[in-house]
């Protein structure tokens, strides 16, 4: 064989082989994994190991480790700013109510019972019902806002200007004691003992309301005092309207009764007789007391 021969088979090889790697690169399957064939045609032909073997399932690995890196990041980002939305929206309906004082929010739900009585039912339902230690926390605190609104070194002081200055706190204790008298007197499931205890409490607070120097300003003490005396009268027919139903009542807790009405009545000069000639008529007898004529 001349060399010309030669070196024109070598070529013919070379282009061969050339060819061969060129279209099993381009046929080459997308790198995915696929379940093992069930043909039985393939079963038991094994294929060696090769570096192009090697060299593609590194550039797999390297491929498909990005794309979770990639995706993972943006998962957390959605999460984080779903969470931070959420939570947002939540401060959104707690913010403004927390930055209001208590009196801004009794004011609050009162303003929105007015312009939506049907709610009155739904807000009581939610609200504890007063009793005579809670009401007096008010009260007190009521009280306090009384003495902080008179001048400067002059909580003594009895004048036209004391009065002016102190009247809007005034009114706020009257119409507090008369708000919580009628709701012990009108509660149907009320104790008499309760509602007795409520009533010395609210006339021993009006007991301790300046007396001004003026006449006219002590208008608005001897109407509370007024509205007192309906109270305890009512009182006293509840308690024996609850004596002709069976119950009875210990000659302690009624002599104690007795008791706090005669202070009051001493500390009024009498404004109270009628109330304490009620009490002996319809309630006397289980302590022994009598009837004077």
């Amino acid at each position: 064989m001349s060399s010309s021969q030669s070196q024109n088979s070598m070529f013919r090889q070379q282009q061969h082989l050339y060819r061969s790697a060129h279209y099993l690169a381009k046929s080459k399957t997308p790198t995915l994994y696929t379940p093992p064939s069930n043909d039985g045609s393939t079963k038991g032909r094994k294929r060696r190991a090769s570096y192009e073997d090697e060299e593609m399932t590194s550039n797999e690995t390297t491929d498909y480790k990005p794309a979770l890196q990639q995706q993972q990041p943006q998962y957390r980002e959605d999460s984080i700013l779903h969470t931070t939305k959420r939570n947002r929206m939540s401060l959104k309906k707690e913010f403004p109510i927390t930055t209001l004082d208590k009196d801004k929010l009794i004011e609050l739900i009162n303003d929105l019972v007015d312009s939506n009585p049907h709610l009155k039912t739904e807000v009581d339902a939610f609200i504890p019902p007063p009793t005579t230690q809670s009401i007096s926390l008010v009260i007190a605190n009521l009280e306090k806002k009384l003495q902080d609104s008179f001048p400067f070194n002059k909580t003594t002081a009895r004048d036209d200007y004391s009065y002016n200055r102190v009247k809007p706190a005034l009114i706020d204790i009257v119409n507090a004691l008369l708000e919580y008298a009628e709701h012990f007197t009108c509660s149907p499931d009320e104790f008499p003992t309760t509602i007795f205890s409520y009533l010395h409490f609210a006339t021993s607070v009006a007991n301790r309301l300046p007396t001004w120097d003026n006449e006219a300003h002590n208008q608005i003490k001897r109407d509370l005092y007024t509205e007192l005396i309906n109270y305890w009268k009512k009182a006293i027919d509840i308690a024996s309207s609850k004596l002709d139903q069976g119950k009875i009542f210990g000659q302690q807790v009624v002599t104690e009764w007795a008791k706090e009405l005669a202070q009051h009545d001493a500390e009024t000069h009498g404004l109270f007789s009628e109330v304490v000639q009620k009490f002996t008529e319809r309630l006397g007898w289980i302590i022994g007391l009598t009837e004077t004529k």
